[in-house]
């Protein structure tokens, strides 16, 4: 969001990270970033207590000042812990990088207990929240509304092909498109009113089905990015159906050596577009066993153009 990064983390729940040389006017493009460890107004999340959340998935950003984060039980939770697991709405200053926690929504529809970890926000202004405990999409409508709002309710969308637990969502137009452990699947206009329950995903044929899809993203015109457990990040052209190898790991910031993708396997991956058109990716050499062992990976938008 501006010139700031947030990351969500499997610890320390949402994080900002900052220049590791404060002068640099474009640390997002030309310089090096580190994991910013203060629990100020530049994070939500971290300490034992969890304030608010500390293990976190997948965010939905309106584009403006507003962050949605799926946000499911810390697994290191300690006795009077304040952790609240669920989908949280917050908003920040795109100026000054401040975080204002906004609210826990929903918090008597019971979504913390399904473990939420995948958000996007639909053409039609709500959210569409999936799980790590089921395969279930549900929608929450009128996000940016106080919780308290009889408004504000969640209503049942669907579920991924065989009830797979999911690990993202975007959507291209009306339609949602689904990473989850069995593969990738679309649930066609998925903001249709008509959507109460029986609107499951369909497979995409992209040549990986039953492989574990740990991320994803979109240009939200024609293109997904997949994060594929054990296969790198390729990218799938949804009017030609045809799959591109973008990626299978990076040059080592520290060593200079090439490194493979070490995806989690068990949660959501970092897959994110920015503003630019360059892709972010995150993934973790302990499969996510390890505190300090969490990579993030930059592909500039010059060099996605060159895949053919």
């Amino acid at each position: 969001m501006g010139s700031f990064l947030y990351v969500t983390d499997a610890v320390w729940g949402f994080r900002h990270y900052m220049p590791s040389n404060p002068a640099n006017p474009d640390p997002i493009n030309t310089g090096v970033l580190v994991f910013d460890a203060a629990n100020d107004s530049m994070s939500m999340g971290g300490t034992s207590l969890c304030i608010f959340f500390c293990h976190a998935g997948q965010v939905a950003y309106d584009g403006n000042q507003t962050v949605y984060i799926a946000a499911y039980d810390h697994q290191k939770g300690q006795p009077g812990s304040l952790d609240m697991p669920g989908v949280w709405r917050a908003s920040i200053d795109p100026a000054t990088g401040q975080i204002t926690p906004g609210a826990l929504l929903v918090p008597k529809f019971g979504l913390a207990g399904n473990l939420p970890t995948a958000v996007a926000l639909g053409p039609d202004g709500n959210l569409y929240v999936g799980f790590l405990k089921n395969g279930n999409v549900v929608r929450i409508l009128n996000p940016t509304l106080d919780p308290s709002s009889p408004s504000q309710i969640v209503q049942s969308v669907g579920g991924s092909p065989n009830g797979r637990p999911i690990r993202g969502l975007a959507f291209v137009g009306a339609d949602l498109y689904v990473a989850s452990t069995g593969g990738l699947s679309v649930i066609r206009n998925a903001i249709s009113p008509a959507c109460q329950g029986g609107c499951n995903g369909v497979v995409v044929a992209d040549g990986f089905n039953g492989v574990n899809h740990v991320g994803i993203t979109t240009d939200a015109i024609n293109r997904l990015y997949l994060a594929i457990d054990g296969h790198g990040v390729w990218r799938y052209t949804i009017s030609s159906g045809a799959m591109q190898l973008v990626s299978t790991g990076g040059i080592d910031g520290n060593t200079g050596g090439v490194d493979p993708y070490a995806f989690v396997g068990g949660n959501s991956n970092l897959m994110m577009l920015d503003r630019l058109g360059n892709l972010w990716v995150g993934d973790d050499v302990s499969d996510g066993a390890a505190n300090f062992s969490g990579r993030i990976w930059y592909i500039s938008a010059a060099d996605l153009g060159t895949i053919r």
